[in-house]
Parts: structure tokens; C-alpha cells; sequence
């Protein structure tokens, strides 16, 4: 006999939550360590509300050749490098995170030890805990950069945090040219969302910012927020969805947003319903050949 429950005695699962980001595009003052935190607290208070704040790829320093060229061995006196766990700049943002009620991803220069100084991104808490720091695992050495040239150590480890359920991965400028490393988060790491802070001048690879970003979040199912600097060099900062164009299951289509080129905010929601319409519609997981997808896979 088959036994009909009332409604109410169905065990019911609860909806995942949205996730409000807010990236924050904002002027470099090269070296002015002091200002770059004021100006990203203010930034902050003024946009309340959001549960993850995201600066740009050492806002802490600003990132220019002035900057950088103050990692010579020779002058160990002005390396502006910093401990992860002990430095003023993250025992600046552990107190923000904790007086906003937020999580705060803000970017400086490593003091990684052993002589490696590494470009970094870090998280805090609302709680003011450190929840990873992610060394920028691929150097800049072309177009208007020249990180290796500078002295900066590349990273080995990827970086990945909890954000009130949402799985999310860091990954730095340069780094969206590689798409190992956002299928690594996306795929086996369950990523829903990567965080991608830059410097991204305005050089010859320029023209192909958008398209670098608009393809990771596709082709891996996952929303992306790049975060640059405001000014005529950088700017166009791009939040991402997981698809650009129609999905069946929702009403509109979903489209990238960005910015110009002035100081400006720029919001994203994670919708985990709009991620389980995309990965639904265009399931590009299941389609993988699984030999690509072995790390022992033979060569021939």
C-alpha cells in the first residue's frame, strides 16, 4: 500500500543561500601604504551590506615598478614585504572585518621567507581570523610587467576559503591566462566562485582581459569577480556569471557587468539556483573526456 505523508512531515531541504560580493575599484597610490588602507576603509563603510569585499592585487602597496624596485636584496631596509600572520597590514584588516561583520580580500607583498618575497592575497573573517594567503602562482614577464625581473617568488598552493557555504578560490592577475588553475579550483576543488584581483594595465594584452574572464567562469561553470585599479592605465573591472546568454530554468539572461576607468564599486550575487540552471543546461562536466582529465594520462 502506498503511504501519502502530509506536506509537512516531508523532510525539507533548506535553499543555499546568495553570496553578496563587492569588488572595489580603486585609485593606486604607489607606495602610500597608509592612504591605500585608509581609502580602502572608506570604501568599505561607505557600501555596507555585502558579506565579501574584494580589492585589487596589492592595493595595500599599489602595484608599479616603484614599488616592486624596493624588493632589491641590496636594500633590505626598504623592502615593504610583510608576514602573512604577524604583519600591521593584516592586523589592519583583521580589525576592519571585524567591526564591518564581513570577510575582506586584500592584497601585498609576502614576506615568504628564506629571501622569497611573493605577490599575495589574503582573507580575513568577520571573526578577524586569517583564512588563507594565496602567493600569485604565475609571475607577470611580459607586456608592462616585470615581476620576475623585480625579484618576486611565485607561488606553489592553491588558495581556497569558505564564505558562508559558498567554496571560493583566489587567483591573481596574470594567473587568468592559465586555465589549469581554474579548472583545479572549479573542478576538483569545488569552487563556485573565483576571485581574480589584478593590476591589469592597459599594454598590448589588454584587449583581451574580458575575454580571458568571460571564458574561465564558462567554460568552468562559475562565477568570476576581477577586481583592478581605477585610472586611465587599468580600470574595467568585470563580475562574471557562470553563463553570458540565455539558460533555460531562468527568466533572464544572464550578461557580465563591469566598470570604466573612474573609482567605482561593483556588485555580484551568487545565486546557487542560477549555478544549478547553468551546470543543468550546458554540462560540460560530465562531457569531459575523462583522460584529460588524468594526471597520468600517457603521451603520444
Amino acid at each position: 500500500m502506498l503511504l501519502l505523508l502530509p506536506l509537512f512531515a516531508m523532510p525539507l531541504v533548506a535553499p543555499r543561500a546568495s553570496l553578496r560580493v563587492l569588488g572595489m575599484q580603486v585609485e593606486l597610490l604607489a607606495g602610500q601604504v597608509d592612504a591605500n588602507l585608509a581609502r580602502a576603509e572608506a570604501m568599505i563603510r561607505a557600501h555596507p551590506g555585502h558579506r565579501l569585499y574584494v580589492l585589487p592585487e596589492l592595493n595595500c602597496h599599489g602595484y608599479s615598478d616603484a614599488v616592486l624596485s624596493q624588493l632589491d636584496p641590496r636594500r633590505p631596509e626598504e623592502n615593504p614585504a610583510q608576514d602573512a600572520e604577524t604583519g600591521s597590514i593584516t592586523a589592519f584588516f583583521r580589525r576592519l572585518a571585524c567591526e564591518v561583520d564581513a570577510y575582506i580580500c586584500f592584497g601585498f607583498l609576502r614576506d615568504a621567507g628564506g629571501g622569497r618575497i611573493c605577490i599575495c592575497q589574503a582573507v580575513v573573517d568577520p571573526a578577524g581570523a586569517l583564512l588563507v594567503a594565496y602567493d600569485k602562482m604565475h609571475l607577470c614577464d611580459m607586456g608592462s610587467c616585470s615581476e620576475v625581473g623585480y625579484g618576486c617568488s611565485p607561488g606553489d598552493a592553491l588558495g581556497v576559503f569558505d564564505c558562508d557555504g559558498v567554496r571560493v578560490g583566489l587567483t591573481i592577475c596574470y594567473d587568468i591566462r592559465f586555465p589549469e588553475l581554474f579548472r583545479a579550483l572549479a573542478w576538483d576543488h569545488d569552487c563556485d566562485l573565483v576571485l581574480h584581483p589584478a593590476a591589469f594595465i592597459r599594454d598590448a594584452t589588454f584587449p583581451m582581459y574580458h575575454t580571458f574572464v568571460t571564458t574561465r567562469a564558462v567554460e568552468n561553470g562559475i562565477y568570476l569577480l576581477s577586481v583592478s585599479y581605477a585610472g586611465e592605465r587599468f580600470g574595467a573591472s568585470i563580475a562574471c556569471p557562470p553563463w553570458v546568454g540565455p539558460v533555460p530554468g531562468l527568466a533572464a539572461e544572464l550578461a557580465p557587468a563591469s566598470l570604466g576607468t573612474e573609482e567605482g564599486v561593483l556588485p555580484l550575487v551568487v545565486e546557487p539556483s542560477h549555478l544549478d540552471c547553468v551546470r543543468s543546461a550546458y554540462p560540460y562536466r560530465r562531457n569531459v573526456n575523462l583522460a584529460l582529465r588524468r594526471t597520468d594520462a600517457a603521451v603520444r
